[in-house]
């Protein structure tokens, strides 16, 4: 797939000091892993990313360019998570039988991920959780031989699904009754999970639900301190990641807990909290999971995906090109014409060339950086996540430190670090926002420049493009041009809805893009669009699994139905959205809905 991964994959083994025996085992041949660390060989999606969570890491803050069988791959477990949430075992079935389909036969990671499904559909079936147990068992056993809680002592290095995996065991063990050890057990994967599990990104999608069945544990021991504490120790994960998965469980755990332990402020705000993810889910149309083996197997991934047939012959058809005159020396048209189609799909040397050709020298990858040191990327993130909680001073340090580990002659670089020293002016107001808005488009034009038609969004914005947009939006509604930014997010969402990927694979973008455009909609009286725009956002939370901004879109739909004459309505939906801010931490938000609240209702928000 991705060779600029696979020597990125090096370099951070070597840098922690892992050897190639510890990562490969059982998923890869160590020749095979050093081919695809230096680059010559390409691997399926999730057996490179097996391969980056043994070392801890998370691709999925990487945004990816994959082909439209890669695509598919991808999209088809995510409908696989479907059928098992709603219950649809004939689906299930149908769709275990054609995985081969979609995913690599030989790969240990897909014959794992099949047993697995195996086990589930027999636990649906029949609530057996000894036949589940011992699916689990025999899935566990295609990449791990030993015995997992020796080796971890050791150094062993276990990826994502093999947690999982291990967490559905001693579930069901724990449903069996069988707990003799197992607090132990789950003590030291939490503790492996803590340690080993660096990028948060990835620790959120597994250690919460080992919290969880520990606290569990705990209080069955009557240990009702340990399992309070436990149960803290996951949800300050999810609440750090702005994660929902499990998000539901865990309130509840914490809600008997605090029962027991005559908490009583505190089992209040805890209900106020549950009342709101409840309300969250309702109202988009949906449900928690019915049983814990959901949330253990839902993957909760939050990557990013552009099609590369998709960006070609959108990058074609903006310059009015024909095929004949964009593929000429490079491919034939029949070969463009099956690559556009998504019938086949580019070699990478092709590829280049023609982005190239559009003067788009891009590789396969990034974020909103482009560098070969995966740390960088962490500091990216954290970066990022300094605004909603308003720590500034932080987030001008990492900037400084980004810059200073990047290559700027890379323009996707230098649109990163010049965005945010534009930002910072405007947070200290020594630059206006119509010459901000001037820069932001000067800075966009670097990998997106305007067409001779006149169409200022052609293609499926990457990452950063959509930031630049997105503040130039923002910017523009500022200094009132509203219609100017309608413009803008009415031309995203048709972009986005118009690819064949999924939005859920623009999560980060999405969020906002949905609490802006909402919000503009409103301003401009819009109603009715305004809400149909915000419930849609309300869904794409639950598909991304994030519940950090659905509190935004609650408070911007709050103000709809003001508009509209709902006054129990709007009341509604801005305590909810309070809640899920409060419980989020976004002390940004919090403040200005506490004080619109009062001055609506006349009453604080308890």
């Amino acid at each position: 797939m991705m060779q600029q991964l696979g020597i990125m994959l090096c370099k951070e083994r070597e840098k922690m000091g892992e050897k190639q025996k510890n990562v490969a085992k059982g998923i890869i041949s160590i020749s095979d892993l050093s081919k695809v660390e230096n680059g010559a060989m390409e691997i399926d999606y999730f057996t490179l990313q097996a391969l980056f969570e043994r070392l801890g890491k998370s691709i999925d803050k990487l945004e990816l360019t994959i082909s439209c069988e890669e695509y598919d791959s991808i999209a088809y477990r995510v409908e696989i998570e479907r059928s098992i949430e709603e219950q649809d075992l004939g689906k299930l079935e149908e769709l275990i039988a054609g995985y081969s389909t979609y995913n690599e036969k030989k790969r240990t990671i897909h014959k794992q991920y099949k047993a697995v499904l195996r086990a589930l559909a027999q636990y649906a079936k029949d609530q057996d959780y000894a036949s589940c147990l011992r699916g689990m068992k025999q899935a566990l056993a295609y990449t791990r031989h030993d015995d997992w809680r020796q080796k971890v002592r050791s150094g062993l290095c276990l990826c994502n699904q093999e947690i999982r995996i291990i967490l559905m065991i001693a579930y069901c063990q724990w449903k069996l009754g069988n707990t003799d050890g197992l607090a132990g057990q789950l003590e030291q994967l939490g503790g492996y999970i803590l340690s080993h599990y660096t990028d948060t990104e990835e620790q959120v999608k597994v250690y919460p639900h080992c919290m969880w069945l520990l606290g569990q544990l705990y209080l069955e021991q009557d240990r009702v301190e340990a399992a309070y504490t436990t149960c803290g120790k996951g949800k300050e994960s999810l609440i750090e990641n702005g994660s929902l998965n499990p998000l539901w469980e865990i309130l509840e755990l914490e809600e008997t807990c605090l029962e027991k332990l005559g908490r009583q402020e505190e089992l209040l705000q805890c209900r106020k909290y549950q009342e709101a993810v409840a309300f969250l889910y309702r109202v988009a149309g949906a449900h928690p999971a019915s049983s814990m083996m959901i949330p253990f197997f839902k993957s909760s991934f939050q990557g990013e995906f552009v099609l590369s047939n998709e960006l070609v012959r959108d990058l074609r058809e903006s310059r009015g090109l024909s095929q004949e005159e964009f593929g000429a020396d490079i491919c034939a048209r029949e070969t463009l014409s099956r690559i556009e189609s998504g019938k086949s799909s580019p070699n990478k040397k092709n590829l280049y060339q023609l982005l190239k050709r559009m003067g788009m020298e891009r590789e396969n990858y990034y974020g909103f950086i482009e560098a070969d040191d995966y740390e960088l990327y962490e500091k990216v993130r954290e970066y990022n996540r300094c605004f909603p909680k308003g720590r500034l001073e932080e987030a001008w340090r990492l900037l400084d430190e980004i810059e200073n580990g990047i290559d700027l002659a890379v323009r996707v670089n230098r649109q990163f670090i010049e965005m945010g020293h534009i930002t910072k002016q405007i947070a200290q107001g020594t630059l206006s926002r119509e010459h901000a808005i001037e820069l932001y488009k000067e800075l966009l034009d670097l990998t997106m420049p305007p067409v001779d038609s006149g169409v200022m969004i052609y293609r499926v914005p990457f990452r950063m493009e959509y930031v630049l947009w997105n503040k130039i939006a923002i910017n523009l509604s500022k200094v009132g041009k509203a219609e100017e930014t309608l413009n803008i997010y009415e031309k995203l969402v048709q972009c986005y809805k118009r690819s064949k990927v999924s939005m859920m694979y623009h999560a980060v973008p999405g969020l906002s893009l949905y609490i802006n455009y909402t919000g503009i909609l409103e301003e401009q009286n819009e109603l009715k669009k305004a809400e149909e725009i915000g419930k849609e956002g309300l869904q794409h939370s639950l598909k991304c699994c994030r519940g950090d901004m659905a509190g935004d879109i609650l408070a911007n739909l709050s103000l709809v139905y003001g508009k509209q004459g709902l006054p129990a309505l709007e009341e509604t939906y801005l305590r909810y959205g309070y809640d899920l801010l409060c419980l989020y931490d976004r002390r940004n938000e919090t403040g200005i809905l506490q004080r619109a609240y009062q001055d609506k209702f006349h009453k604080e928000l308890d």
